[in-house]
């Protein structure tokens, strides 16, 4: 057995220091059996000095309990950010398999909301133990999360966090932040753009998610603050019609004209890209593209001197440490904290060949 140093610690040391017997302190780490207040105390002590905890297999056998966590999630397309979400979530499930853990998924189509509910009611069937899930239309979230909470069932948001609701964490970005962040990159350089747009892409823009929303009030304020005072305007588009769409954005180019800064609040830079390769060189000729997550397509275009810079918030390591959380509250009750946020990384064409290596 390891203390959280890496030293080696015998049950019979423990024994030996809390004045007790090994299967007592045998009892007392796993659990089982009946120990008496002041002899449990005694090594709890011992257990606390030297920082050791038990592993979670040995909790996970000696409690002889399976869990079961529902995750409920978008579907993907291949190379999107979602599917770098689930990697680390199959990471995470496959190191829980071990203990006992067994994790589902649900998925849904995150531009349907009722498919949504379909995985909902999929996920909270019986024999659920915890549910992770994806904060996309918040009115229906906010309904499951008071469900899950008067069933007593622990609950993790991420990539959103939503305020006032009962979840055990949240794991993800400061969306404020990275809008923020977003802003700066955009007015960093070249200085204030004539003018600025949001491109929202497959979403009208009434139906934008909670973190796109937030994203873009940090990006707004963070710009009024370094002087833009023009209005930020919004096109909605769709890269399944790209006729219609790439006219629109033609249009906006032309008549607006200047030098224009544009945002995509979501991962989805890479498809204002394939509308904008369709635009003559001479309209697009001041445009500066700022965009969210490291993805291959994105990353291509960032490369390409298509996207000027990337804000990227390692959603490998959201699905992972979110689903892991989980799992170890269920194990062995190690709450997590409740905000848990991942680190926001600025990509720009010289340095992404080195971030994506690593």
């Amino acid at each position: 057995m390891n203390n959280e140093g890496g030293d080696k610690i015998r049950i019979v040391d423990i024994a030996r220091l809390a004045g007790v017997s090994a299967g007592t302190v045998d009892r007392v780490i796993h659990e089982r059996g009946r120990v008496s207040e002041d002899k449990k105390k005694k090594v709890e002590a011992v257990l606390e000095q030297f920082g050791y905890e038990p592993n979670m297999a040995a909790r996970s056998l000696a409690s002889r309990k399976d869990f079961t966590i529902a995750v409920i999630a978008p579907t993907y397309p291949e190379g999107s950010y979602w599917e770098l979400v689930y990697k680390g979530m199959e990471r995470a499930a496959a190191e829980l398999k071990s203990y006992g853990v067994k994790v589902v998924f649900s998925r849904f189509d995150q531009y349907d909301p009722a498919s949504f509910d379909a995985a909902a009611v999929a996920a909270r069937g019986e024999g659920t133990s915890g549910v992770l899930m994806a904060t996309h239309f918040l009115p229906r979230v906010v309904e499951l999360s008071g469900e899950l909470d008067s069933a007593g069932v622990p609950y993790v948001y991420i990539d959103s966090g939503i305020e006032g609701c009962g979840n055990l964490a949240y794991f993800g970005g400061d969306s404020l932040v990275s809008g923020s962040m977003a802003a700066k990159l955009l007015v960093n350089g070249t200085g204030l753009p004539d003018r600025v747009f949001v491109a929202h892409i497959k979403f009208a823009r009434k139906d934008i998610s909670l973190q796109m929303q937030t994203r873009y009030d940090g990006f707004a304020e963070s710009l009024r603050k370094a002087g833009y005072k023009g209005e930020i305007d919004h096109l909605e588009l769709d890269p399944d019609k790209p006729l219609p769409s790439t006219k629109k954005m033609h249009n906006y180019l032309r008549l607006r004209g200047g030098k224009t800064g544009g945002i995509v609040l979501n991962s989805r830079v890479y498809q204002l890209i394939e509308i904008m390769d369709r635009i003559a060189d001479d309209v697009k000729a001041h445009v500066k593209l700022v965009g969210f997550e490291a993805i291959p397509a994105n990353v291509k275009a960032l490369m390409e001197g298509k996207v000027a810079s990337l804000v990227s918030q390692r959603p490998e390591l959201q699905g992972y440490y979110a689903l892991k959380a989980m799992g170890e509250y269920l194990l062995y009750s190690r709450e997590p904290d409740k905000e848990n946020l991942m680190p926001l990384d600025i990509l720009i064409k010289e340095n992404a060949p080195y971030y994506l290596s690593f």
